[in-house]
């Protein structure tokens, strides 16, 4: 792979990441499950001590319920992107979110937002059309709870 081809795949992978925050904080569903490969795994064990769920639908239910009921803003920085093979690629980004439930919608009781520091880390694999989440695991350095 020359330089040109990495940097291409690179841009490509941050617009990836770029929908997944889009999509997370419109609740856009349909445009969510089409990131992820069909066998991905994702990791949430640290928020919500269940080991990691494997496959898009179930992927796609445990993101839709922690934040149904709620306003989130999901960004994420500094990417750091290595590409592995043409067709396969590692990326570990630092993440800030909000996220603020309906009254008494809360999946946390007495908790009505939470404020998350962390990263992201996540292996993705280039399928016939575009790049596309193979695992995603998110980790936290720290969060703050607001209650109501």
């Amino acid at each position: 792979m020359d330089a040109l081809q990495m940097l291409l795949a690179q841009n490509e992978i941050r617009g990836l990441k770029a929908r997944y925050c889009r999509f997370l904080d419109t609740k856009d569903w349909e445009g969510l499950t089409s990131l992820f490969l069909e066998d991905a795994v994702l990791d949430v064990e640290q928020d919500t001590g269940n080991p990691p769920l494997h496959g898009r639908a179930a992927i796609i239910e445990q993101i839709r319920i922690a934040v149904v009921d709620a306003v989130s803003s999901h960004q994420v920085h500094t990417p750091e992107i290595t590409l592995l093979s043409e067709d396969a690629a590692e990326g570990v980004w630092a993440m800030q979110d909000r996220v603020v439930w309906q009254p008494g919608k809360s999946p946390i009781p007495g908790i009505a937002s939470i404020t998350g520091y962390g990263q992201y880390h996540e292996r993705y694999h280039r399928s016939d059309d575009g790049w596309k989440f193979a695992s995603l695991r998110l980790s936290r350095f720290h969060v703050d709870m607001h209650t109501a």
